[in-house]
């Protein structure tokens, strides 16, 4: 088993974000994560008896969806920073192997160094590498995604190995300015500079940096439910349910005077024609190694 480095800033911010999260992440913001899960497989059906490593696996939403689809004969490994997270993976219904289901295996590691990670390396020696990596829901949350895609790619089986990984749109929606612009602004630390897609290229161009054939990129539908705020709604946006956190953060630093001024800058500079359009799309794409 490999150990995490927490004196790493954002191995640091992801136990302490996860940690908190972990026990009602499956349901938070009406079980979306659940749902992105099952589209994972349905975006890349995996073939039958097939390994996979399944990064930044969290509670296992799909870690579970991966071990339903490939059966008897499969492997999936979850790799995962944050224990509690992985606590919850273990209390899901995964098929058992004398049912016909495959190997399951969680590991606490860092998904940026798998090099000493033994559940993983066997794979490589036994099986000439994982047929299939996923990333869901996690890339914006490394320090440099560009050097991690280029270490998984050496983890996929030569010419028939994929990956599949999503990242948010570049959408100013209320969570991302909720998150990132208005903490800068009242002072709340960040670690994670939130996501900087700059369209569906993004992922594609780390994919042919890390020597990936890229097969197919798509922008999917909102995992959120969509909503278009007007100009005049700017409060009605800050109270909503997606600014709870915020809002605990302002109430913590008494700093309300000073959020409410940042905000009213932060929501002009992002409408566009007078409204802003929220929810939540994501952009995905799945490489192949090549030979």
């Amino acid at each position: 088993m490999s150990t995490t480095d927490k004196s790493n800033p954002f191995i640091a911010a992801s136990l302490s974000e996860y940690t908190r999260r972990a026990e009602g992440y499956d349901v938070a913001s009406g079980g979306w994560h659940g749902e992105l899960a099952r589209d994972f497989v349905e975006w890349l059906p995996p073939p039958r008896d097939t390994a996979v490593l399944d990064l930044a696996c969290g509670t296992g939403l799909v870690t579970l969806a991966w071990s339903r689809a490939i059966g008897a004969g499969g492997t999936v490994v979850g790799v995962d920073i944050t224990e509690p997270m992985l606590d919850q993976a273990r209390r899901k219904p995964f098929p058992r192997e004398e049912d016909g289901g495959p190997e399951v295996k969680f590991v606490l590691a860092s998904i940026m160094d798998l090099a000493g990670v033994l559940e993983v390396q066997q794979v490589v020696e036994t099986r000439g590498g994982f047929d299939i990596i996923s990333l869901c829901s996690a890339l914006v949350l490394l320090e440099d995604p560009g050097k991690a895609i280029k270490s998984w790619e050496r983890l996929l089986k030569p010419e028939s190995g994929r990956i599949i990984i999503d990242v948010p749109t570049e959408d100013p929606t209320l969570m991302s300015l909720l998150n990132y612009p208005l903490r800068r602004a009242i002072g709340v630390p960040i670690i994670f500079e939130g996501n900087q897609t700059k369209g569906i290229h993004s992922l594609e161009t780390l994919y042919k940096e890390a020597a990936l054939e890229v097969e197919k990129s798509f922008k999917t539908r909102s995992y959120l439910p969509e909503r278009t705020y007007l100009a005049h709604e700017i409060w009605d946006a800050l109270d909503s349910p997606m600014g709870e956190k915020t809002r605990r953060l302002v109430e913590e630093r008494g700093s309300l005077e000073k959020a409410r001024q940042a905000w009213e800058k932060i929501w002009a500079e992002n409408l566009t024609d007078g409204k802003l359009w929220d929810g939540h799309k994501l952009y995905v794409s799945i490489g192949r190694r090549g030979s």
